[in-house]
Protein backbone atom coordinates (compact mmCIF):
# COMPACT_ATOMS: atom_id res chain seq x y z
CA UNK A 1 0.00 0.00 0.00
CA UNK A 2 1.03 3.49 -0.53
CA UNK A 3 1.35 4.45 3.09
CA UNK A 4 4.65 2.02 3.05
CA UNK A 5 6.33 4.52 0.83
CA UNK A 6 6.71 6.36 4.23
CA UNK A 7 8.86 6.37 7.30
CA UNK A 8 7.06 7.31 10.63
CA UNK A 9 8.40 10.81 11.48
CA UNK A 10 8.98 10.41 14.93
CA UNK A 11 8.84 14.37 16.93
CA UNK A 12 11.89 13.45 19.02
CA UNK A 13 13.97 9.99 20.15
CA UNK A 14 13.38 8.44 23.09
CA UNK A 15 16.86 8.32 24.20
CA UNK A 16 16.51 12.16 23.97
CA UNK A 17 13.48 12.13 25.84
CA UNK A 18 15.34 9.75 28.91
CA UNK A 19 18.05 12.34 28.72
CA UNK A 20 15.93 15.36 29.52
CA UNK A 21 15.09 14.15 33.05
CA UNK A 22 15.82 16.53 35.50
CA UNK A 23 18.10 13.90 37.67
CA UNK A 24 19.05 16.62 40.03
CA UNK A 25 15.61 16.19 41.54
CA UNK A 26 15.64 11.94 41.77
CA UNK A 27 14.01 10.77 44.94
CA UNK A 28 10.53 10.22 46.18
CA UNK A 29 7.45 11.76 43.97
CA UNK A 30 6.24 13.20 47.05
CA UNK A 31 8.37 15.33 49.97
CA UNK A 32 8.63 14.61 54.00
CA UNK A 33 6.13 15.46 56.28
CA UNK A 34 3.41 13.69 57.73
CA UNK A 35 1.23 13.61 55.47
CA UNK A 36 -0.06 10.53 52.97
CA UNK A 37 0.57 12.10 49.82
CA UNK A 38 -2.34 11.45 48.11
CA UNK A 39 -2.91 12.76 44.86
CA UNK A 40 -4.61 12.43 41.71
CA UNK A 41 -2.05 10.66 38.41
CA UNK A 42 -3.29 12.94 36.15
CA UNK A 43 -6.08 16.27 36.22
CA UNK A 44 -7.49 15.08 32.92
CA UNK A 45 -9.53 12.04 32.09
CA UNK A 46 -11.69 11.18 29.31
CA UNK A 47 -14.73 8.36 29.20
CA UNK A 48 -16.67 7.35 26.07
CA UNK A 49 -19.32 4.28 26.31
CA UNK A 50 -21.46 2.65 23.80
CA UNK A 51 -24.95 4.00 23.05
CA UNK A 52 -25.74 0.44 25.80
CA UNK A 53 -23.70 -0.77 28.84
CA UNK A 54 -20.99 -0.16 30.73
CA UNK A 55 -22.46 1.95 33.42
CA UNK A 56 -19.26 3.26 35.81
CA UNK A 57 -15.61 3.81 35.31
CA UNK A 58 -12.83 4.50 38.16
CA UNK A 59 -10.50 7.10 38.80
CA UNK A 60 -7.55 6.11 40.33
CA UNK A 61 -5.98 7.60 43.57
CA UNK A 62 -2.51 7.61 44.23
CA UNK A 63 -0.72 8.00 47.89
CA UNK A 64 2.93 8.19 48.84
CA UNK A 65 2.91 6.25 52.58
CA UNK A 66 0.96 3.34 52.10
CA UNK A 67 1.15 2.17 56.27
CA UNK A 68 -2.42 1.84 57.90
CA UNK A 69 -5.85 2.20 56.67
CA UNK A 70 -6.86 5.50 55.05
CA UNK A 71 -10.00 6.87 54.73
CA UNK A 72 -10.81 10.42 52.81
CA UNK A 73 -13.23 12.61 51.41
CA UNK A 74 -14.48 13.18 47.78
CA UNK A 75 -16.37 15.88 46.53
CA UNK A 76 -17.72 16.16 42.87
CA UNK A 77 -19.70 18.88 40.97
CA UNK A 78 -21.15 19.23 37.42
CA UNK A 79 -19.59 22.19 35.26
CA UNK A 80 -22.22 23.93 33.10
CA UNK A 81 -21.21 26.48 31.09
CA UNK A 82 -18.33 27.29 33.14
CA UNK A 83 -20.44 27.14 36.69
CA UNK A 84 -20.53 24.49 39.46
CA UNK A 85 -23.37 22.46 39.95
CA UNK A 86 -24.71 19.57 41.64
CA UNK A 87 -23.95 16.13 39.99
CA UNK A 88 -27.06 14.82 37.93
CA UNK A 89 -29.11 11.81 39.09
CA UNK A 90 -27.65 9.90 36.35
CA UNK A 91 -23.98 10.46 37.42
CA UNK A 92 -22.85 9.37 41.41
CA UNK A 93 -19.64 9.76 43.00
CA UNK A 94 -18.88 8.02 46.54
CA UNK A 95 -18.64 10.95 49.21
CA UNK A 96 -15.64 8.81 50.52
CA UNK A 97 -12.72 6.34 49.12
CA UNK A 98 -10.43 4.16 51.29
CA UNK A 99 -7.30 2.77 50.78
CA UNK A 100 -6.45 -0.33 52.59
CA UNK A 101 -3.50 -1.07 54.48
CA UNK A 102 -0.26 -1.82 52.40
CA UNK A 103 -2.38 -0.38 49.43
CA UNK A 104 -0.53 2.79 47.13
CA UNK A 105 -3.59 2.95 45.07
CA UNK A 106 -7.09 2.56 45.24
CA UNK A 107 -10.15 3.58 42.91
CA UNK A 108 -13.23 6.29 42.81
CA UNK A 109 -15.65 4.38 41.07
CA UNK A 110 -18.31 6.61 38.84
CA UNK A 111 -21.76 5.47 38.04
CA UNK A 112 -23.14 6.67 35.27
CA UNK A 113 -27.16 5.82 34.37
CA UNK A 114 -28.83 7.09 31.20
CA UNK A 115 -27.30 10.73 30.35
CA UNK A 116 -28.10 11.68 27.34
CA UNK A 117 -26.30 10.38 24.10
CA UNK A 118 -24.41 12.96 21.97
CA UNK A 119 -23.92 14.90 24.54
CA UNK A 120 -20.07 15.54 27.13
CA UNK A 121 -21.17 15.47 30.50
CA UNK A 122 -17.98 17.93 32.17
CA UNK A 123 -17.89 16.54 36.25
CA UNK A 124 -14.95 17.83 38.89
CA UNK A 125 -13.76 15.40 41.35
CA UNK A 126 -11.54 16.67 44.42
CA UNK A 127 -9.43 15.26 47.19
CA UNK A 128 -8.95 17.01 50.34
CA UNK A 129 -5.70 19.04 51.04
CA UNK A 130 -5.53 17.37 54.58
CA UNK A 131 -3.50 14.13 53.26
CA UNK A 132 -1.56 16.01 50.12
CA UNK A 133 1.78 16.73 49.61
CA UNK A 134 4.02 18.43 47.42
CA UNK A 135 3.24 17.56 43.87
CA UNK A 136 -0.54 17.01 44.95
CA UNK A 137 -3.26 17.29 41.89
CA UNK A 138 -6.25 17.33 43.79
CA UNK A 139 -8.56 18.14 41.01
CA UNK A 140 -9.67 15.93 38.59
CA UNK A 141 -11.94 17.01 35.48
CA UNK A 142 -13.61 14.09 33.81
CA UNK A 143 -15.35 14.47 30.44
CA UNK A 144 -17.89 11.62 30.19
CA UNK A 145 -19.61 10.88 27.05
CA UNK A 146 -22.28 8.15 25.47
CA UNK A 147 -22.52 7.49 22.24
CA UNK A 148 -25.37 7.64 19.82
CA UNK A 149 -27.59 4.44 19.07
CA UNK A 150 -27.21 3.40 15.64
CA UNK A 151 -29.21 1.73 12.95
CA UNK A 152 -27.56 -0.38 10.06
CA UNK A 153 -28.17 1.60 6.92
CA UNK A 154 -26.79 -1.36 4.53
CA UNK A 155 -23.31 -2.03 2.28
CA UNK A 156 -21.83 0.74 1.27
CA UNK A 157 -18.57 1.22 -0.90
CA UNK A 158 -15.22 2.36 0.44
CA UNK A 159 -12.09 3.85 -1.87
CA UNK A 160 -8.87 4.57 -0.10
CA UNK A 161 -5.67 5.97 -1.63
CA UNK A 162 -4.49 5.16 1.36
CA UNK A 163 -4.24 1.29 0.97
CA UNK A 164 -4.17 1.94 -2.68
CA UNK A 165 -0.98 -0.66 -4.16
CA UNK A 166 1.78 0.98 -6.46
CA UNK A 167 -0.11 1.96 -9.67
CA UNK A 168 -3.25 1.76 -8.00
CA UNK A 169 -5.30 4.82 -7.92
CA UNK A 170 -7.47 3.56 -4.55
CA UNK A 171 -8.16 0.55 -3.22
CA UNK A 172 -11.86 -0.59 -2.69
CA UNK A 173 -13.86 -2.85 -0.34
CA UNK A 174 -17.44 -2.94 0.83
CA UNK A 175 -18.16 -1.81 4.11
CA UNK A 176 -21.31 -1.90 6.32
CA UNK A 177 -22.44 1.78 7.03
CA UNK A 178 -25.03 2.34 10.24
CA UNK A 179 -26.60 5.74 10.76
CA UNK A 180 -26.93 7.62 14.19
CA UNK A 181 -30.84 7.45 14.97
CA UNK A 182 -30.43 10.95 16.63
CA UNK A 183 -28.00 13.02 14.02
CA UNK A 184 -26.69 12.61 10.39
CA UNK A 185 -23.41 10.41 11.90
CA UNK A 186 -22.56 8.08 9.88
CA UNK A 187 -20.02 4.71 11.07
CA UNK A 188 -18.25 2.40 8.92
CA UNK A 189 -17.95 -0.77 10.69
CA UNK A 190 -14.54 -2.16 11.12
CA UNK A 191 -13.47 0.27 8.01
CA UNK A 192 -9.48 -0.63 8.31
CA UNK A 193 -9.16 -3.20 10.52
CA UNK A 194 -11.98 -5.34 12.27
CA UNK A 195 -12.94 -4.01 15.51
CA UNK A 196 -11.99 -0.45 14.80
CA UNK A 197 -15.30 1.54 13.47
CA UNK A 198 -14.55 5.12 11.83
CA UNK A 199 -17.21 7.69 12.19
CA UNK A 200 -18.25 10.29 9.53
CA UNK A 201 -20.19 13.31 11.29
CA UNK A 202 -21.93 15.70 8.87
CA UNK A 203 -23.42 18.95 9.21
CA UNK A 204 -24.91 20.83 6.29
CA UNK A 205 -22.92 18.19 4.24
CA UNK A 206 -19.75 19.15 5.75
CA UNK A 207 -18.15 16.47 6.96
CA UNK A 208 -15.56 15.73 10.20
CA UNK A 209 -13.72 12.74 11.42
CA UNK A 210 -11.86 13.16 14.82
CA UNK A 211 -9.10 11.76 15.60
CA UNK A 212 -9.57 7.92 16.42
CA UNK A 213 -7.89 4.57 15.81
CA UNK A 214 -8.46 3.02 12.60
CA UNK A 215 -5.55 0.10 12.05
CA UNK A 216 -2.60 -0.87 13.61
CA UNK A 217 0.80 -0.43 12.91
CA UNK A 218 2.90 -3.48 13.57
CA UNK A 219 5.72 -1.69 15.04
CA UNK A 220 4.16 1.74 16.64
CA UNK A 221 0.43 0.80 18.01
CA UNK A 222 -2.67 2.14 16.68
CA UNK A 223 -2.90 4.75 13.62
CA UNK A 224 -5.63 7.29 13.88
CA UNK A 225 -7.38 8.94 10.83
CA UNK A 226 -8.56 12.50 11.37
CA UNK A 227 -9.92 14.91 8.98
CA UNK A 228 -12.40 17.03 6.79
CA UNK A 229 -14.95 16.58 3.45
CA UNK A 230 -17.71 16.39 1.94
CA UNK A 231 -21.64 14.72 1.59
CA UNK A 232 -22.51 15.19 -1.75
CA UNK A 233 -25.30 12.81 -3.93
CA UNK A 234 -24.87 10.54 -1.00
CA UNK A 235 -20.89 9.93 -1.40
CA UNK A 236 -18.80 11.02 1.30
CA UNK A 237 -15.18 12.31 0.48
CA UNK A 238 -12.48 13.35 3.19
CA UNK A 239 -8.90 14.19 3.15
CA UNK A 240 -7.22 12.06 6.16
CA UNK A 241 -4.22 12.29 7.82
CA UNK A 242 -2.97 9.18 9.16
CA UNK A 243 -1.18 9.01 12.30
CA UNK A 244 0.20 8.30 15.86
CA UNK A 245 -0.68 11.36 17.89
CA UNK A 246 2.16 12.60 19.55
CA UNK A 247 4.65 10.80 17.51
CA UNK A 248 4.01 11.25 13.92
CA UNK A 249 2.21 11.04 10.51
CA UNK A 250 1.96 8.55 7.60
CA UNK A 251 0.83 11.55 5.47
CA UNK A 252 -3.02 13.01 4.13
CA UNK A 253 -5.18 10.90 1.73
CA UNK A 254 -8.19 10.93 -0.02
CA UNK A 255 -10.83 8.99 1.04
CA UNK A 256 -14.15 8.19 -0.72
CA UNK A 257 -17.28 6.06 1.15
CA UNK A 258 -19.78 5.70 -1.50
CA UNK A 259 -23.37 5.36 1.43
CA UNK A 260 -25.68 2.36 0.62
CA UNK A 261 -28.54 3.60 -1.48
CA UNK A 262 -31.85 3.96 0.32
CA UNK A 263 -34.95 1.55 -0.38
Amino acid sequence: MKLNKYILSLCVSVATLLSACDTDNEGAIYGGGDNAGITFELATQSVSFPSTGYEGFDVEVLRAKTAGELTIDVTASLVNGGELEPLPSTISVPSTVTFKDGEFKTNIHVSVGDITPGQNYQIIINLPETHANIDFIGSKTVTIFRDYTYSVLGTGTFQSTAMAEEGQDYAEWEVEVQKANQVEWYKAISLYEEGLDVVFKVNSNEVTVDSQPAWTDATYGKVHVAGSGKLENGVITVKLEHSIPGVGSYGSYNETLILPVSE
